[in-house]
């Protein structure tokens, strides 16, 4: 027996299921309008991930060139700067921000000298 168009979606879809990338009930068995959109979703909301993801090591590969450990972090910067740039990477794979006052900020400010500090600092907030 040959493996069709509808094997084919169907065993895309069980998959998906099985990963939780979808849900069965977003589309209908005989929908396969539903079905696109639900996969094409869940395809875009895995590229967004795959996006934050690279940005992350990127950020942690720069960090790592500039201070060799993260030990070094702490003797170089302080035990909060470290704290700091955990969350900072956090932060990063959300697509969210950290929030600092100037005083904090100032002690992670050497992120800004990493080849691409302005784009990582982009993910700190000041605060009063």
């Amino acid at each position: 027996m040959a493996y069709s168009c509808t094997d084919f979606v169907d065993d895309v879809l069980n998959d998906m299921v099985i990963r939780n990338w979808i849900k069965s009930e977003q589309y209908g068995p005989d929908d396969p309008q539903t079905q696109c959109e639900a996969v094409v979703a869940a395809i875009a909301d895995a590229d967004a991930s795959l996006r934050l993801a690279a940005d992350a090591k990127q950020f942690n590969a720069e960090l790592l060139d500039a201070v060799e450990t993260l030990t070094g972090i702490a003797e170089q910067h302080g035990a909060l700067a470290l704290a700091n740039v955990v969350y900072l990477q956090a932060a990063l794979l959300k697509g969210g921000v950290i929030e600092l006052t100037r005083d904090k900020a100032e002690a992670l400010s050497f992120v800004r000298g990493l080849p691409s500090g302005g784009r990582w600092w982009r993910s700190v907030k000041l605060i009063e």
